[in-house]
């Protein structure tokens, strides 16, 4: 059984080490914060994630189309504090219960993750060739935007950005100006890291070195058509 274990306590850490190591049934990864544990669930499928970390309920963390584990399990201070927890996903623990107790209790419950789909991942991997970085709110933002302009014909009516703005601000509980911001800094993370000459197999002149970034809608529009003649198929179908 896979598990990802978010924690800064090094002790934490140890302790759960020690508890995998001796019932021999668990592989266990350790990530210190939110950022290294995203990463960790956009590229391996975990079966559950255990973390201290109240932040990993947030809407827009919990409704990310991700590699994200069925089972979600807190090590809190004082569980009660959190009854608004959704009982489906979630699992309290007091800090300092036995670990050997804890994995026991995360291993009967069913194997499984929520696995993306097939459109979703072809567009992770698009975001992540050109330099996105899957660490960033940005990247859900843009992946799941470039999801509905690929959808636009069948389900949704997209006629600008700021359409999306709108249907992201409501299916992710968060503002249009935290979803333009996020997605703005994820774009010119891009144009920092990655190779110019894919940038420019993709959005060719405004990637010129005398221009700034892309705005988010030209940006979006143009992925979205790129991996529409790119696949030459509906994703969706």
């Amino acid at each position: 059984m896979r598990i990802l274990l978010l924690t800064e306590n090094r002790e934490t850490a140890k302790a759960y080490r020690i508890a995998a190591d001796e019932k021999g049934a668990f592989r266990l990864s350790v990530v210190k914060n939110l950022p290294q544990a995203l990463e960790c669930l956009y590229r391996i499928p975990f079966d559950a994630l255990i973390s201290e970390d109240i932040a990993v309920l947030h809407p827009a963390i919990l409704k990310r189309p991700v590699l994200w584990p069925n089972n979600l399990f807190l090590l809190l201070r004082n569980p009660l504090k959190y009854d608004r927890v959704p009982d489906a996903l979630t699992y309290c623990f007091l800090q300092g219960s036995d670990p050997n107790d804890v994995l026991s209790f995360v291993n009967s419950f069913p194997k499984g993750q929520k696995r993306v789909n097939d459109a979703e991942a072809r567009i992770s991997r698009f975001l992540q060739r050109i330099g996105v970085p899957v660490s960033l709110y940005g990247f859900s933002y843009l992946r799941e935007a470039v999801r509905l302009l690929l959808l636009q014909d069948r389900i949704t009516d997209i006629r600008t950005v700021y359409d999306l703005y709108e249907i992201l601000s409501d299916e992710m509980n968060v503002g249009t100006t935290v979803i333009e911001h996020a997605m703005r800094h994820a774009i010119n993370a891009a144009w920092i890291r990655a190779d110019t000459r894919m940038l420019e197999s993709v959005f060719g002149y405004t990637v010129d070195a005398d221009r700034a970034t892309p705005s988010n809608a030209a940006f979006l529009f143009r992925a979205a058509d790129y991996i529409r003649i790119m696949t030459g198929e509906d994703l969706f179908s």
